[in-house]
């Protein structure tokens, strides 16, 4: 969906709106208390973030029923201790972020496909320790409109004109 959003000689000049976040979905993304996370062995919560001291592969601290698969989501986690191993943001076990070896703010996009459940994984027998985990459902920006009073608009000889409740007229 474009936004008309002036004219110019002889056309309508639009944009598509950038794209708009909903709310945080994770619960405790900042590790503030130890709670609302689910701890495989190895990790614990305590000083403001999850710290992991892992032995092998997928030991999971994660939380259930994050994602509706078909939505688009942005993800955003910070690994601010890293010791070894690697550490990444998973759909249920599905990679989204890739394999993570350094300190660092991580940011990506991604669409639920197949599960509901948030998983930060670590592998290789990561030691080290996260934060700021978020998710946020992606709107592109599409929208249902109805108005229930009149509007003002510019048509396209420049003057202003009342346009009546949910006018199918506006170009």
């Amino acid at each position: 969906v474009t936004t008309p959003t002036a004219y110019g000689v002889g056309v309508l000049n639009s944009i598509k709106p950038a794209y708009a976040l909903g709310e945080e979905l994770v619960i405790n993304g900042d590790f503030a208390t130890d709670s609302d996370w689910v701890k495989g062995a190895g990790w614990t919560i305590s000083g403001g973030k999850a710290n992991a001291n892992t032995t092998g592969n997928f030991v999971n601290i994660y939380q259930n029923s994050v994602f509706v698969v078909g939505r688009k989501y942005k993800y955003s986690f910070t690994v601010v201790d890293y010791t070894q191993g690697s550490v990444r943001f998973t759909e249920g076990g599905l990679d989204i972020s890739g394999e993570k070896t350094s300190t660092g703010v991580y940011v990506g996009t991604f669409t639920a496909t197949t599960y509901t459940s948030l998983y930060m994984q670590g592998k290789n027998s990561f030691i080290g320790s996260i934060d700021n985990v978020s998710v946020k459902e992606i709107t592109d920006a599409d929208f249902d409109f109805t108005r229930t009073s009149s509007a003002t608009r510019v048509n396209p000889d420049y003057l202003i004109e009342t346009v009546s409740i949910n006018s199918a007229n506006l170009v």
